[in-house]
């Protein structure tokens, strides 16, 4: 019986169960990120990829506000990649958009989208709608709220995004519309009034406000 013990014995003496002890550190070179290093939420890479030689921070300066069925909800957390200002000349693509959330989560998200805009060539102040189906030829806008990735409001036709003044990089204007929801399952309707923003855009091709 000896035995039999005596090699368990040396098989228990024989195990290693403790973590491994941990690296040694080394020095860890600190850089400022690029557009295509930036990992914030909703960044639109496609937007960036073209200003890679810029170095970004990850929010712009700048604030939105709205009251959402009569609360007013300030979104202070500003993605640059969701605040931007594009324009193509080969492709004549022109966009502006502009979004923000209440903390650094990136939840839920307000955002803009005017199409078909060239700010530096509007006449101000400017009304864009939002119209039924697909935009036709020409500006309009669009009204989003998402309480998360999955549960998106859209607005009505009817909704308006105004642009009230663009100096430099900084565009200011107004806001109003009815969301309603992807489906009924995500909850009741958003009526979106007195919504303001005053937001330093990042231009992608766009010529700054004179």
């Amino acid at each position: 019986m000896r035995f039999p013990l005596l090699c368990l014995a040396l098989v228990a003496c024989g195990r290693n169960d403790a973590p491994p002890a941990p690296a040694a550190k080394s020095g860890v070179e600190v850089k400022r990120m690029k557009p295509g290093e930036v990992n914030a939420p909703h960044h639109d890479a496609a937007a960036m990829a073209s200003a890679e030689e810029e170095l970004l921070s990850v929010e712009t300066k700048g604030s939105i506000e709205a009251a959402l069925n009569g609360t007013v909800t300030k979104f202070e957390f500003l993605p640059t990649g969701s605040n931007v200002a594009i324009f193509k000349p080969d492709t004549g693509v022109a966009r502006v958009a502009i979004g923000g959330a209440p903390t650094a989560t990136g939840m839920p998200l307000l955002k803009l989208s005017l199409d078909g805009v060239q700010l530096d060539k509007l006449v101000l102040p400017a009304t864009l709608e939002v119209v039924a189906g697909t935009p036709p030829a020409g500006a309009s806008a669009r009204v989003e709220y998402m309480l998360t990735e999955q549960k998106l409001w859209q607005a009505q036709p009817g909704g308006r995004v105004t642009i009230e003044s663009y100096t430099g990089k900084r565009v200011q204007g107004t806001f109003a519309a009815k969301l309603d929801p992807r489906s009924t399952a995500f909850g009741p309707p958003i009526e979106v009034t007195n919504g303001r923003f005053d937001v330093e855009l990042r231009l992608n091709g766009a010529a700054p406000g004179s």
